[in-house]
């Protein structure tokens, strides 16, 4: 890993991850600018419950933000999607789950690959507050200051939005809204209550429009954006758990 000045949390490991498990498989994906340092402590729940779960670093993170701002939203699909395949080499069946813009490869993989056995998406970005300024914003600046903090969160990953990278996030979510009706499979969609960056429409329009017979929304009233690693973490993990544990 590369340390340099835009990186938060540099010590801790945010490296592409696989958890030797059993028969049933997760595969777990991070946020815009994060690392898997975001997904990590969900995957050791997981894997302590006897399931193979892995992790990628997508491309452009946990290196530099200018790195990410050479990269496109297919770059991120492509490795979300490789990780996928190869966890159904090793699986008898694979779960799927990611939070912010991880939430969203989730979706796109679900909606092409109906060997998804089910998807957990928490704080899923298909709307993002204030998104559209990054299309013009990206010609002038590299770098947008983060207003949200993630301070006292075991978040690895740039204190920037490199802002190219925000007018890709935007692409990925015009191709997820129009790929929402080809979901069929089980959905639990996590919103937070004190979440900044993604508006609650956000899980309300994923629970509308994707085809899916079981899907559910939960609202995690105390919840930030990064509501993977906070305080009510230990909720979703439950649920998580027991979302995969009836379908398997």
């Amino acid at each position: 890993m590369t340390v340099n000045e835009y990186m938060k949390n540099a010590h801790l490991d945010g490296d592409t991850f696989l958890l030797q498990g059993g028969s049933v498989g997760v595969v777990l994906f991070h946020g815009l600018t994060a690392t898997t340092a975001e997904v990590r402590l969900l995957g050791e729940h997981l894997h302590g419950l006897g399931f193979t779960v892995s992790a990628p670093l997508l491309p452009g993170h946990g290196t530099h933000p200018d790195e990410l701002n050479r990269t496109k939203w297919l770059d991120w699909y492509e490795t979300a999607e490789a990780a996928f395949l190869e966890m159904r080499q090793r699986s008898e069946k694979v779960f799927i789950g990611g939070e912010s813009m991880g939430a969203l490869l989730a979706l796109l993989i679900a909606s092409r690959y109906e060997q998804v056995s089910g998807a957990v998406l928490a704080a899923p970005a298909l709307k993002i507050r204030n998104l559209e300024a990054a299309y013009l914003l990206q010609y002038f600046i590299r770098h947008k200051d983060k207003q949200q903090a993630e301070d006292n969160l075991p978040w690895k990953g740039y204190n920037v939005y490199p802002v190219k990278s925000l007018a890709q996030l935007g692409k990925l979510q015009n191709v997820v809204k129009k790929e929402l009706p080809a979901v069929t499979q089980p959905l639990l969609v996590f919103t937070g209550g004190k979440d900044k960056s993604v508006p609650p429409k956000s899980g309300k329009t994923i629970i509308a429009r994707v085809s899916s017979k079981d899907k559910q929304l939960v609202t995690m009233q105390e919840s930030p954006h990064v509501m993977l690693l906070a305080q009510e973490r230990g909720q979703i993990f439950a649920q998580t758990a027991a979302f995969i544990h009836a379908l398997v």
